[in-house]
């Protein structure tokens, strides 16, 4: 749906692993431009071994900080190359593979520091508000973040646990959560929102996006395309709205009225893509 070619300028501004990359790079090689921009400075390293066999055809720069910055570190990274706007940006919402895999708590699949930031120099971490915030805000980011219907029950088992002894590990989180719920019913784990509420919060996901959409768009040449990847209602419901304004002002079209979805056959080969939902505009 980017409808990318040799010589594209492209920004990957979720970078993790690089597979996205490496596929852009395929499409756009040679003579092409990519920016890969991401928090986490082990993900940086990682793709920039792993995307390191484009560079003789293609120039690459690899960039750890936020995409609320995307502009400025898209001017900074390709200010010698002198190679216009972007003809493609992407947005792949959420974890990645490495972080799930990782030892900063995002899963509870395994025993972790309840630390969930995605880059290690931000100051807010998941043990800091799991132990400092007052009841009342702490099950509003349950529910505002993670729509979790038990979320003044959790707040307040969170409460009472962390008045005997501070919580510091995920699965001293998920014991608390899953007792609040009244224990596990079905396939999906009783802590799965509280989680979610968690890594939203720690790293102000929402209020980024919001902020680094229209800057995408802004930044995009005309009849360049911005495509996104959202995981869940709360993200998706900011790209469709802020896609549908910049559509009404007729500085973008709609590529993809609805979100496209993953087919039976991705979701059986890849579990993790079935809440998929991927939106795309095109510059005017």
């Amino acid at each position: 749906m980017l409808q990318l070619k040799p010589g594209d300028v492209v920004v990957d501004a979720t970078l993790g692993a690089g597979g996205h990359s490496s596929a852009i790079l395929e499409k756009i090689s040679p003579k092409g431009t990519l920016v890969g921009i991401d928090k986490d400075e082990d993900a940086i390293r990682i793709a920039s071994n792993n995307l390191s066999s484009f560079k003789p055809q293609s120039q690459l720069a690899t960039v750890v900080g936020s995409y609320t910055a995307l502009d400025s570190i898209f001017s900074t990274a390709t200010k010698s190359w002198r190679c216009g706007k972007p003809d493609g940006i992407l947005f792949d919402l959420g974890l990645s593979s490495l972080q799930l895999g990782g030892n900063r708590g995002f899963s509870f699949l395994e025993d972790a520091p309840l630390d969930m930031r995605f880059g290690e120099a931000e100051d807010l971490t998941a043990e800091i508000i799991i132990n400092s915030y007052p009841v009342d805000k702490l099950a509003d980011i349950l529910w505002q973040f993670g729509e979790e219907r038990d979320s003044r029950k959790i707040a307040k088992a969170i409460f009472e646990a962390r008045r005997k002894e501070r919580i510091t590990t995920t699965n001293e989180l998920v014991d608390i959560v899953t007792k609040a719920k009244g224990g596990r019913k079905g396939r999906i784990n009783p802590a799965t929102l509280t989680f979610q509420a968690l890594r939203i919060a720690v790293n102000d996901e929402l209020s980024a996006i919001m902020s680094a959409l229209p800057i995408a768009i802004e930044l995009l040449k005309p009849g360049g395309r911005l495509a996104v990847i959202s995981y869940h209602s709360l993200e998706d419901r900011i790209v469709k709205n802020i896609f549908r304004d910049a559509a009404k002002n007729e500085i973008v079209k709609l590529v993809t009225k609805k979100p496209t979805r993953p087919s039976f056959v991705e979701t059986k080969n890849n579990p993790r893509s079935r809440s998929a939902k991927l939106r795309v505009i095109e510059k005017i």
